[in-house]
């Protein structure tokens, strides 16, 4: 790569290309974890890992390499980083659940054509009890529950 100046960056310009390259490098992360052989399993959430030993060897090797631009671009450009706590990250992700949560009120299943009788009333107090759980957790991780 030929060395040219750098432009000088107002903050505005920084900030703009620091989000787009922290939700880059946010990526790359999750790249990296399956590379490495991430494979996570729930109730309803399952991911199968169906990288080859070569694949994930490539992927990491490429990861690599976007790392070295990054970190390029960080200390030329000056660019801010960002830091994500685990617990401000559940908060929000448990947040933000809310409202998909809240779509399967009766009212508003019917957008998929009119549900079975007694369907709302079935969801309804286990959609409120996995709220209650989420309330909770937005608690534990906020700091305000007790140890």
């Amino acid at each position: 790569m030929t060395k040219k100046p750098v432009p000088n960056i107002g903050e505005k310009h920084r900030r703009g290309i620091s989000i787009t390259l922290v939700l880059l490098d946010q990526a790359l992360c999750e790249f990296e974890q399956w590379a490495r052989g991430r494979q996570a399993q729930s109730v309803l959430y399952k991911e199968t890992n169906d990288l080859s030993p070569g694949q994930r060897k490539r992927v990491l090797a490429e990861v690599a390499e976007i790392r070295v631009v990054l970190r390029e671009l960080r200390d030329t450009l000056r660019l801010e980083g960002e830091t994500q706590s685990a617990a401000g990250a559940i908060w929000r992700a448990s947040l933000g659940l809310w409202e998909h949560l809240a779509e399967l009120e009766g009212k508003h299943l019917k957008r998929y054509g009119t549900p079975p009788a007694g369907l709302a009333d079935y969801l309804k107090p286990r959609i409120e009890q996995v709220e209650a759980g989420l309330e909770r957790i937005r608690v534990i991780v906020g700091g305000k529950a007790t140890e």
